[in-house]
């Protein structure tokens, strides 16, 4: 499984698992279910080939354009996905309400 943070969002992180579906946490929503979840879909040109390897290698945030999320997976495939406006932008007091959430675990 990969993890990553988002670098815009202090309480937004992507897991991919290796079957290759994407889950989407945004902590501000809730802290054990997922605010979207992807599947893999296997592309049209590798149906059927039986090399269809799901296990994510890498995710990127695009430092630019906030709302697209790329993920590299290990059938030599790179998907592109343009993330909902909320999981880009930065709430307010989010840093706070983040360091409010760990303290309550401790």
């Amino acid at each position: 499984m990969k993890v990553a943070w988002s670098p815009f969002r202090p309480c937004v992180f992507i897991a991919v698992t290796n079957s290759g579906s994407v889950y989407i946490y945004d902590l501000l929503a809730s802290q054990q279910t997922p605010s979207y979840t992807l599947e893999y879909k296997v592309p049209p040109q590798r149906a059927g080939r039986g090399d269809n390897d799901k296990t994510a290698y890498s995710i990127g945030f695009n430092p630019v354009i906030r709302d697209f999320l790329a993920i590299g997976y290990g059938d030599c495939t790179a998907r592109i996905f343009q993330l909902n406006y909320s999981l880009s932008r930065k709430k307010k007091d989010e840093e706070k309400l983040l360091r409010s959430l760990m303290e309550e675990k401790d």
